[in-house]
Parts: C-alpha cells; sequence; structure tokens
C-alpha cells in the first residue's frame, strides 16, 4: 500500500480542518491498513520517501516544497483563491467541490468528528420544564438566525419556558444581528473538552447558514420570458458551506433544524430525519413539532440511523484513498 503522511506545522485539536482531516481522517485511514503518520518537520517531510503528502489547510503554501513524480501532494480544504495546484485537493461538502472543480483532482471527505462517535454519547429525550435550542459553531453564523429562526425564537419565548444555548468561538464577541429578543441566552465559549456535554444538554438543534434575500419588490429582476418571479427563493452562502453541524447533532442524538443549504438535504431531505427551514413560519413550526418528547426522539433515531448509513467514516476514508491512489 501506498504511504501516507500528513504535513501540519501545528496540531490544534480545537481547529475543525485540523480535527478532522489529519487528526481523525488519519486515523479512519489506519483503520482501512493503510500506513500513515503526521509530521510538522519540514526537513523531514521533503526527505522522505512516502508516496502521498497530504498538507493541512494552514500549510498550503508549502505543498509545491513536497511536489515530485514520484509522489502525490494534496492540500486540505484549499481556499477557493490559492494560486497553488497540488495534484488533489480535499473537501467536506459538494458546494466545495464544485467550486473548486477547476482543480484537476477534488476529492469529497464529509466532517464526520470521531469525538462524537461514541454510542455512550448519545441522548435520551426525557420531558423537561424549559425546552433547550442549541447552536455550535463560528459566531460568523450567528448573523444567520436574521432570515426568520430569529423570529421563530421569539414568538416561541412568549408561549413557554424556551433557552438558546450558543456554544461558538472565538468570544468575547458583541451579538448585534440576527440576536432574538428572548428572556434566556446562554452563551459558552467552545472548549474541546466541554462541548459535547454542553451540546448533550440541548433538546433541539438549530442549522442556520444561508442569507436569504427578498426579491419580491425588485420588479427590474423578474421575468415571466426568464421564469423569474417574485416567489423566487434566491440565498447566499459561502463555497465551503457543509452540514458538518448537522453531524454532531445527529451523531449526539439530538433532532435538528436547518435551512436549504444543499448539503444539508442529504439526512434533512428525508421528513423522518429532521426539518428545513428557510422563514419564520417554517422555523416556528419545526420548533413547535419537536416540542414533544417522544417526536424528538423518534426524530433523532432516524437521523442517527441514516447518518450511519451514509457517512460511515471509514468507508469515506477507504473511497479517499482510492481516489488518490488512482492518480
Amino acid at each position: 500500500m501506498n504511504r501516507v503522511l500528513f504535513f501540519a506545522t501545528d496540531r490544534p485539536i480545537h481547529v475543525g480542518s485540523y480535527r478532522i482531516w489529519v487528526n481523525d481522517l488519519s486515523q479512519y485511514l489506519k483503520s482501512c491498513g493503510v500506513p500513515c503518520e503526521i509530521t510538522g518537520n519540514l526537513e523531514e517531510a521533503c526527505a522522505s520517501d512516502h508516496e502521498i503528502i497530504i498538507c493541512s489547510k494552514a500549510d498550503a503554501a508549502l505543498a509545491p516544497t513536497f511536489m515530485s513524480p514520484v509522489r502525490k501532494v494534496g492540500i486540505i480544504n484549499l481556499s477557493a483563491d490559492s494560486k497553488v495546484r497540488p495534484d488533489f485537493v480535499i473537501v467536506g461538502s459538494i458546494e466545495e467541490q464544485i467550486s473548486l472543480s477547476y482543480h484537476k483532482n477534488v476529492f469529497l471527505f464529509p466532517l464526520i468528528e470521531k469525538m462524537y462517535q461514541s454510542a455512550e454519547h448519545y441522548k435520551k429525550h426525557v420531558n423537561n420544564d424549559v425546552l433547550r435550542v442549541g447552536f455550535h459553531g463560528s459566531c460568523s453564523h450567528l448573523g444567520k438566525f436574521d432570515f426568520g429562526l430569529k423570529q421563530a425564537l421569539e414568538a416561541l419565548d412568549r408561549e413557554l419556558n424556551l433557552e438558546l444555548l450558543v456554544v461558538t468561538a472565538p468570544q468575547p464577541f458583541n451579538w448585534r444581528t440576527g440576536a432574538p429578543n428572548i428572556k434566556n441566552v446562554i452563551i459558552k465559549q467552545w472548549n474541546f473538552n466541554t462541548v459535547r456535554n454542553d451540546l448533550l444538554s440541548c433538546d433541539i438543534g438549530v442549522v442556520p447558514n444561508v442569507t436569504s434575500i427578498d426579491v419580491s419588490k425588485d420588479s427590474d429582476s423578474l421575468s415571466v420570458d426568464l421564469g423569474r418571479y417574485s416567489t423566487d427563493y434566491v440565498t447566499r452562502f459561502k463555497n465551503k458551506s457543509n452540514a458538518g453541524r448537522n453531524f454532531v447533532f445527529h451523531q449526539l442524538g439530538i433532532p435538528v433544524i436547518a435551512d436549504l443549504t444543499p448539503s444539508n438535504l442529504h439526512i434533512l431531505g428525508n421528513p423522518d430525519c429532521g426539518f428545513v427551514a428557510q422563514n419564520t413560519e417554517s422555523w416556528y413550526k419545526a420548533l413547535i413539532e419537536l416540542r414533544d418528547v417522544s417526536k424528538r426522539q423518534q426524530v433523532a433515531n432516524s437521523a442517527k440511523k441514516e447518518f450511519d448509513r451514509l457517512y460511515n467514516p471509514v468507508q469515506w476514508a477507504r473511497r479517499l484513498y482510492n481516489n488518490i491512489k488512482e492518480i
């Protein structure tokens, strides 16, 4: 078998790109029988006789240093504006894969987190006096609450005891756009050692990502001949959009409401597995339906079953390795 060397000058376990695509992926590849090592020593990496070198996202600029006719060099999560042209790129979603399709080889390995895979950390839902809704991820996503989720939470807060738990980084920050005007908002710093238990305290997970654009009043953009109507969806999302935040909730047994980001639909397109929302009414209806504890458990269990079927990390690692080997 070809040997794989991951090159990462820094190994921050709290950074998702390192944690998933270096730390976790190297272990998944070893489970497939692929010899793997990790190094941050540039001289050692240049002198190595590994047939495959995979550079961390932070070390993309160093990839040309390793390129030669006798090895294949790849980069994790490469920026779309990078001028580096490696032998292959590893991405986390179809959205990102398409955006980088000008590279010759772009291979998908989804954001499957090993730290949430244990069956012992799976939520058993019970009735509580308070319904806790949870968000996790970068604070850059919090502004997306403004497109329906904020208003839905405010409506729900008037009807029952509601808490919103936000687990995010970096902190401190001043959340203005999208912040719901509700009584109980708890903001916690994302921490590798505590995030799992923080999320397990939640009854429902929410994953806002897109920016919705209202075209109903923009008559200049409407055209029956071109099939452009005032009721069209017009959304904006990053090229690196992915379903990774959903996955964490699926793995922990927490039902998810997410928006129309394409990757979300691979699991949530099945209505047994969760809810897709895009405006105030759809966010609100999903939250109302998930007040019922038996519904929460049923949805969470269905989503976990589908996640395990579609996102076995060892199978994805094997597919990735075979794709690289065939270059």
